[in-house]
Order: structure tokens, then sequence, then C-alpha cells
């Protein structure tokens, strides 16, 4: 049930002056809804890459193209956290929007143009290319131009939000603030942190949300080597995570919640924001590690059991060090789940001595751990719980997340082996499950339902 009670209200003007972080946030939403609309929360859509209405879909591609570009992806962005230990103080750098899987459709400026960028809970500033591009890479929409915007303005050096952003310059005037990120696979973007307006359009009702004042990065040096063509690149990146310059810190919203509908239905997945949020009862903490540098969502993993039959993973493999190594992350941004390689092996031993179909040797081709031969009597419905006992609650995987039919043949389990000590659990196996996050009393919660209904 939404975190929320329904406020009838029209054309309404709200000012929200105070943001639950640490920086001071200021913008204003404008909300133009019919009434009964919750204009301290709004709902959007979230695309996934690979479906047909998403900016990155590839029609020559096949099933098995687009599985293991998934699984690509999701390597690239596992070695992308485990190659950036986080340890107090260290400024990390943020997550390449190459590997995120969602893309949200909006509009900016005034007036108002149409927009998309991929939208990632492991990163923070929310940027789009601009123009007068000095260095940009080619989209397949009009770059933004905010000299033809009358809502545009430059955040100045003394803001709080130039402060807050890591690695920010002044120029000698103070007038600009550029923000500089610089990502792990050679790909950059710099420019000026801004304001300017945002809107989103409702996906349950009709009108638009318009955020006034919103801080983001306008990009005039934006580089990526591994873009070389217009449908490789999206116009910017939304960051959703818990730094101080991400969509949800900026907006001083303390829940939001996605429920991602499986790619192959080609239904609507929803992100909510505010009072639309859906969080349950069964929670979690995010767990804080002192004066750790992480946006990132970390959770407490206490065991894995199959069928009830708990697997004798040892004591201590699921936290994290006090230099930042290990622990669990809840990240929409990776398709595939990486576990933890001492944990993926008691797994792998408890699945094979439980399951009676027939074993399928790998060949070098082969992208998953564990498959066997389907046959007429048993499918992917006959095979064995798997439950993750996290610290607060338990959850119940969902069985055709976990496994996947490769082919006309075979049974593989998509549960991936870590080669590091993180464990990192993606959006493929949160499908139909609705995933809340809590700010303010840093839990999340989590329930298996179908997300086309939420």
């Amino acid at each position: 049930m939404a975190a929320s009670s329904i406020i009838p209200i029209t054309k309404v003007v709200l000012i929200l002056l105070s943001c639950f972080i640490s920086t001071t946030c200021s913008f204003r939403v404008i909300s133009d809804h019919k009434p009964h609309t919750k204009p301290l929360g709004f709902t959007t859509r979230l695309i996934h890459r690979d479906s047909p209405e998403s900016p990155f879909y590839d029609p020559k591609l096949t099933r098995t193209d687009r599985m293991r570009n998934a699984i690509q992806r999701s390597l690239d962005r596992y070695n992308h956290y485990t190659s950036n230990i986080v340890v107090p103080n260290n400024v990390r750098a943020p997550i390449s929007y190459r590997t995120s899987e969602y893309v949200i459709s909006f509009r900016v400026g005034t007036p108002a143009v149409d927009t998309y960028a991929v939208i990632d809970t492991g990163s923070d500033l929310t940027w789009l290319q601009c123009k007068p591009c000095h260095n940009c890479y080619d989209q397949e929409i009009p770059m933004f131009d905010p000299r033809k915007s009358t809502s545009y303005a430059k955040v100045g050096c003394e803001d709080v939000r130039c402060k807050a952003e890591r690695g920010s310059t002044c120029d000698k005037d103070g007038s600009s603030c550029r923000y500089n990120l610089h990502y792990d696979d050679s790909g950059h973007s710099q420019g000026i942190l801004s304001t300017e307006t945002f809107v989103f359009q409702y996906d349950t009702w009709s009108g638009n949300i318009s955020i006034l004042e919103l801080a983001f990065g306008c990009g005039y040096d934006n580089g990526f080597p591994y873009i070389t063509s217009q449908r490789d690149g999206a116009p910017g990146l939304i960051g959703l995570s818990r730094d101080p310059l991400s969509l949800i810190s900026l907006l001083a919203f303390d829940h939001f919640s996605h429920c991602l509908v499986p790619m192959t239905w080609n239904k609507t997945s929803l992100l909510r924001f505010g009072l639309d949020a859906i969080m349950t009862k069964d929670t979690t903490p995010m767990m804080d590690y002192g004066n750790l540098t992480t946006g990132a969502y970390y959770v407490m993993l206490e065991g894995i059991s199959v069928s009830e039959r708990g697997l004798h993973i040892p004591d201590g493999t699921f936290d994290i060090t006090e230099d930042g190594v290990g622990g669990v992350i809840i990240d929409t941004g990776t398709e595939y789940t990486y576990l933890h390689l001492v944990a993926h092996v008691f797994l792998i031993a408890e699945l094979e001595a439980q399951i009676k179909l027939d074993y399928v040797h790998p060949s070098p081709e082969d992208e998953f751990p564990l498959c066997y031969k389907k046959n007429m009597t048993a499918g992917i419905s006959s095979m064995p719980d798997i439950t993750f006992h996290f610290s607060g609650t338990n959850f119940d995987l969902n069985k055709w997340n976990v496994w996947e039919e490769v082919g006309d043949s075979k049974i593989c389990l998509t549960l991936l082996q870590a080669d590091d000590g993180l464990t990192v659990i993606g959006a493929h196996h949160l499908q139909n499950v609705n995933v809340g996050y809590d700010l303010r009393n840093k839990v999340i919660s989590l329930e298996n339902r179908d997300c086309t209904q939420t």
C-alpha cells in the first residue's frame, strides 16, 4: 500500500525549502493535475534498454544477443564497483551509463523540450549534454540548448550545491561552478552546474509535474569511447544514489520505490517518488559503514537457503571490511546478480544435490554456471526455492528470475559467481518485486508481486 494519503488539489504551487540531507536544496514543484493527484509525490515510467520503446533498442538483436550483452554490461559494472574500492574520504569514480539498464523520458527547459536519460541507483549528479558543445558524442534527439530556455540558470560558486559536488571548480569571477566527472572506462562529462525546470509525465494520471530550479550538470565536454552511433548515446544520466546531488536527495523525498515488470512482457515498469512510493512491511536496514564515502544501497545478507535447507556459508562471508571490500549492494543498474564466490560454490553444490534433471555440461560459449536439460514433466516451476535471509526479513527469489530457458533444450541458473568479495543484487532478480527505499528510517522493503498491477 502506498505510504500516502490522497490530497485533492488542482494547479497548486508547492515550495519545498528544506532537505533531509545536510545539503540545502532549493527548488519548487508545480502540479497541474486533475483533482485527487498527489503533489508531494509522482510516478513515472521506466523503460528497459532492450524494450522496443527504448532509444537503445536494436531490432536486429536476437534474444540470445540481448542476454549476452546484459551479462557483459553486468560484468563491466561489477568490475567498476570492485576496482573502485570504497575507502574513507576517497572520491569514487561515478558509474558509467553504458552499464545502466533503464531509461526515463522527461522534458527540460522553458519552453520544454523532450529528452531522456539512463537512470541509476549507483550514481549521483544528473547531467545532460548541452549546446554549444565543445566536445560531445552523437545522440538521436536534438541536444538541449540552455540559451533558448528562460528558466535556465547557473549555480554560483558559493552555493552549497557547488560545494557538495566532489571535484568541482570555480570560474575566477565566481559566477560558474564547474563539475568534472571521470569514469573508470575512460568516459567523462564536464560542464557547468546549473538549475533548470524538469517536467515529468505522470503514468497513471493525466498532466505533468514540473520541478523548478532543479540542479543538474549542463555538459559541454562529454566523451565515451564505446559510443559509436547515435543509438549508443543517451543525452544524459539521472542519479538515484544517497549522495547529496542525486535526484532523490535534491527533491527531499524520504521515499522512492520501483517495481520492474519482466522485460519480455512488454509492459510498463514504474518508478515512484515521495508519497507515491510503495513501502511494504518486510524491511531490511540500509547499512552504513562509518565514514565510508558511498551512496550505494548496502544491505546485510545473513544467509541463503535452498528449499529450507540452509547453506553452510562461513560467517562473515557477506560482511564489508574496514577498507570497504565486500558487502551486499542492491543495484538496478546491474542486470544480473553476482554472488560472493564462496556462497556461490555452496549454492551450486546444494542445487546439484537437490535437482534430479539431467545435467548439461557447459560449453565454452555458455554464459550461465549451471544448466539442466528440459523435459516434458519438469521445468522452471519445479526448481527448488532459493531464499535470501536478510537482516530483518526473508526474501524468496522468483524462480522465473533465477532460472532462464536457454534455447529449446536448457534451463540455466542466472545467479553469477563473483570474482571478488562483493555481492550485487541486480535488476533481473528484482523483476516482479516491489523495492521500496525509506531514506528517513534507512530501510529497504522487498515484496514479490505482479508489477503490472502495482
